[in-house]
């Protein structure tokens, strides 16, 4: 990929056309390749090509075919489809049934993949977590990751899952993403050549310092280009462009000290990643069951397990090997990692659908349950399997007794001494011909050869060597320590053999060899680090495991002497012994030992110990008991008892400093031990507590089961009631949102399903219902049943409304009922006409009839001879046709308000008559029972 193109994938579902719009109508930088994945519907077409056009002068493209793109253009995914990049090329397959089209964590894993450093993925607007995944990627790879902050998103979905990954640089709104991207991928090519040059390597030991200080975790072991790439990307993300600039914040910061920790931890991990390394491994996994008895359960070491992905598809391959040799032998998986983050991951056992889209759907089904429509979830059974802890791989102590030891794609990170250090740990873990699985770009076979043979090579598949070879169990913790070693390391490596040597540097050799005596550097701890001369005499070489520690390698009685003087030259700086006889095989010599400290430019006390020889005659030299007493000489013999006396008294010092410190320990290990009972005793009422806990919750549990069974019966059986009640029935809570309705009900008002939820005075009922708003408060507020009257050419309803109680306690809402529904047409027309005219037939008063729309159904012959008008003509006019003066407006406000003027129950009007004729007339109404369509009927006489 050139250096100079950058490649920016957006990605974008609900809300994200506002985001897109924001984003372009403010970008200005033109020297990078832009492609946009916004979520869409294949079965519509779309116009969001035409959209962003009118808010941007870059080219705009909908890829529709596989192309290769050009710098400075924007490209849209076209909907049904889903992008990856390949050889610089947008290649389109098409887009899953189930899920998001396109893919946005497609496109980013593609463009990590390809694009490496150079890719920046911006996650706009959207529902859902599509992009989380491919967050991590770009991250991992070494990118810039974006997401748009919650202010001005309209959904944060999206945004806020790629937040929750931990691995997003920066929040910002769509307008300060296009003002950023400049500067960051101007800073981008700045410190891809400053953060190369060798002046970086004493700020990069700040760095590590920094770091260290506030972690305790110690990165110079990591291969240096990875550190450097690493350190450029927060570079970026801070837009700074020189590495001192860099080293001054993180002095300052200790947020930007936890963000690089993070950025060089690199936690990303796949189910089954690389599915033939995983196939050759399901081969070694069965063969280790199919030999396993029961007694002995089989011990897995995940190192650096990351999200727990890996972990849980050894667990499957174990569970599956179980199942299909039928039998149920145990086994643990210890998942380890430094990243505290990643690890609660691991625990939570929670995977989106892009993540597990590589597992096979038998699998997926067997081992996960689906959470929503868009994760997974491990069942219990696997999770229990695995246990998660943090643990440093370099510095911390090792599982032991390991059947299998997974370490994939961590060990590319570590220089090769470090990689050794490892590979001499898990050999240490490992059990005689167990395996180590490595990632496609590790090798065992390479680095530590007599520690490891290759079973399968393709797969990195290696098996422990049968070797003899000891494990150094001092493990150190920290960088100072390790600094410290590496230190001395430098100093031993600085000791070297000149072949050209000068006539000085012979005379400096034949004084060294013999004048000089032998002498050794050692350190506080007795561990020798430079040797000049013939130590052979004094010390011993055993056989077995090297160790460099002065005492345990001196000759017989001189580790007494050399203990005393080193403790001795410790506090006083120097110190040095009287003469010993020391006994070789061809002389006898008088021995001096001298001790004397140093103060070379390292953390640590050094010491040079010297050997001095005397030779003695062989009269003088001989031992006491062959000789008489009476042959030596007083003198002789006192300095002699002096000599032995002082060791004696040396030793004696020694063993009570010892005896001090042994009594001391001890009291420390019986407080310990104490508190180890205490501890100890506090975990078993723990677990006694957890486990009554856990008995509880399964009795809570069962009892929710059955609770959620008696739930869904009464569920389906209210539904299945609501189904046959032959009625207008409507469920409305206290905020007035439809809960149920019968299926009658949602016939008659032309409900759907996607109402419920929704206000109901929102809706567009069929007929007119007055104050229904109000009158629902009321009902709800004032807890007191309402009618209301409902009618119309061809329905009338009695509309019940009665408080909908909780438990008969507290309201929740209301019930209404559409009762007494009668069609007009129940009653014929015939048997309507012959009940009326017997009642206008024997009233003595002229009678018309009228609907509730004020229209005549029917007169008498006496309302005929009144008004002047047939019976035909009646029915084809109304109250307003008929009176044309005010009259007709108090005749009608009277029959709608019930104001009866008179006692007697009647009211005097004046009427017009078909000739022009003013008459007084008096009037009443009564109500029609509800068998008729008639609604009123309205009695006249003369005044």
């Amino acid at each position: 990929m050139g250096k100079n193109k950058f490649w920016i994938g957006i990605g974008a579902s609900a809300g994200g056309l506002d985001a897109i719009k924001d984003f372009l109508k403010h970008l200005e930088f033109e020297d990078s390749i832009y492609i946009i994945a916004q979520h869409l519907d294949p079965s519509h077409p779309t116009i969001l090509k035409e959209l962003l056009e009118k808010v941007t002068s870059f080219p705009i493209y909908m890829v529709e075919e596989d192309i290769k793109p050009e710098k400075g253009s924007i490209y849209i995914i076209a909907p049904g489809h889903n992008a990856t990049i390949e050889k610089e090329h947008i290649i389109l397959s098409p887009a899953a049934i189930i899920g998001p089209k396109p893919s946005v964590n497609d496109l980013f894993c593609s463009m990590a993949d390809e694009i490496k450093e150079f890719c920046i993925g911006i996650i706009l607007s959207g529902t859902g977590s599509d992009g989380a995944v491919g967050i991590s990627a770009i991250k991992a790879a070494g990118g810039i990751t974006i997401a748009q902050d919650n202010q001005s998103a309209k959904y944060s979905g999206m945004p806020r899952s790629a937040m929750d990954t931990g691995f997003v640089d920066l929040v910002l709104s769509p307008k300060e993403i296009a003002s950023e991207l400049p500067k960051l991928i101007y800073s981008s090519k700045e410190n891809i050549k400053r953060v190369t040059e060798p002046k970086v390597r004493t700020n990069l030991e700040k760095i590590f310092q920094a770091i260290f200080d506030q972690t305790s975790y110690d990165f110079s072991g990591y291969k240096l280009k990875t550190i450097q790439r690493r350190i450029q990307r927060r570079m970026v993300v801070n837009k700074f462009v020189t590495l001192d600039d860099y080293v001054e914040l993180l002095s300052n910061s200790s947020n930007e000290v936890e963000a690089l920790f993070k950025d060089l931890l690199i936690s990303v991990t796949d189910f089954f990643r690389d599915k033939e390394a995983f196939d050759d491994l399901k081969v070694i996994v069965d063969n280790m069951i199919d030999k396993r008895d029961h007694t002995e359960p089989i011990r897995v070491w995940v190192a650096g397990c990351a999200n727990g992905a890996e972990a849980y598809s050894m667990a499957i391959l174990f569970e599956e090997a179980n199942r299909k040799l039928n039998k149920q032998i145990p086994f643990q998986i210890f998942a380890t990692d430094i990243d505290d983050y990643a690890l609660n991951l691991g625990r939570k056992a929670v995977y989106s659908s892009s993540q597990t889209k590589e597992i096979k759907p038998n699998i997926l089904k067997r081992y996960f349950q689906e959470n929503d429509a868009s994760s997974y979830m491990i069942n219990k059974t696997l999770r229990d399997h695995v246990v998660f802890a943090k643990q440093n791989m370099i510095t911390d102590p090792p599982f032991s007794h390991i059947d299998l030891v997974s370490c994939r794609n961590v060990l590319i990170y570590f220089n090769n001494e470090t990689q050794k250090k490892i590979f001499q740990t898990f050999h240490y873990s490992l059990k005689p011909d167990c395996f180590l699985f490595l990632g496609k770009s590790e090798s065992a076979s390479n680095t530590s050869p007599e520690l490891f043979e290759v079973s399968t090579k393709k797969s990195q598949l290696f098996k422990r060597r049968k070797t003899e070879l000891s494990f150094n169990l001092e493990y150190t913790k920290g960088a100072k320590k390790l600094v410290h070693n590496q230190k001395i390391s430098s100093l031993q490596s600085k000791v070297k053999i000149n072949e050209d040597i000068s006539l000085k540097d012979k005379m400096n050799q034949v004084i060294n060899e013999k004048l000089m005596p032998a002498s050794i550097v050692i350190n506080s701890m007795g561990e020798m680090l430079h040797i000049n001369g013939n130590l052979n005499p004094y010390l011993t070489f055993p056989e077995g495991r090297l160790e460099l520690n002065i005492l345990n390698m001196a000759k017989g009685d001189l580790k007494i002497d050399i203990r005393s003087l080193l403790q001795q030259a410790k506090r006083d700086g120097r110190a040095s012994s009287q003469a010993l006889f020391h006994e070789t095989k061809n002389k006898n010599t008088m021995l001096y030992i001298a001790i004397e400290k140093i103060h070379p430019d390292i953390n640590d006390e050094l010491f040079v110990l010297a050997f001095f020889e005397l030779q003695l005659s062989y009269e003088s030299s001989l031992p006491v008991n062959y000789q008489s007493i009476d042959d030596l000489s007083k003198d002789k013999l006192k300095q002699e008892i002096e000599i032995f006396r002082e060791r004696l008294q040396s030793s004696i010092q020694d063993l009570e400093t010892s005896n001090e410190e042994l009594q001391s320990t001890n009291e420390e290990l019986q407080s310990a031990n104490e508190e180890m009972q205490s501890a100890n005793e506090e975990l078993q009422t723990a677990n006694e507590e957890l486990q009554s806990t856990n008995e509880e919750l399964s009795t809570v549990n069962e009892e929710l089961e059955v609770k959620s069974f008696e739930l869904g019966k009464v569920n389906n059986d209210l539904t299945a009631m609501l189904s046959s009640i032959d009625d207008n029935i409507l469920f409305v809570d206290n905020r007035l949102r439809l809960q149920r309705y019968t299926n009658k009900a949602g016939k008659l008002f032309e409900l759907l399903h996607d109402d419920i939820g929704q206000v109901i005075t929102s809706f567009s009922f069929s007929m007119d219902i007055p104050n229904l708003r109000a009158e629902l408060i009321n009902v709800i507020e004032m807890e007191r049943e309402c009618i209301i009257n409902l009618r119309n050419k061809s329905l009338q309803h009695d509309l019940r409304i009665v408080p909908y109680k909780f438990d008969n306690r507290e309201v929740v809402g209301a019930i209404l009922f559409f009762e007494k529904i009668k069609n007009k047409t129940e009653i014929s027309n015939k048997q309507h006409e012959n009940f009326m005219n017997v009642l206008g037939k024997y009233t003595k008063y002229p009678m018309v009839c009228v609907n509730i729309a004020m229209e005549f159904v029917h007169v008498n012959f006496l309302a005929e001879e009144l008004f002047g008008y047939s019976n035909e003509e009646f029915t084809h006019m109304s109250f307003e046709e008929l009176f044309l003066n005010m009259t007709h407006n108090q005749i009608e406000n009277t029959i709608f308000k019930n104001d009866i003027i008179d006692s007697d129950g009647w009211s005097s009007i004046t009427i017009v008559t078909k000739e022009k004729e003013k008459k007084v007339v008096r009037f009443k109404y009564e109500n029609c029972p509800d068998q008729l369509y008639t609604d009123r009927v309205i009695f006249f006489k003369f005044a």
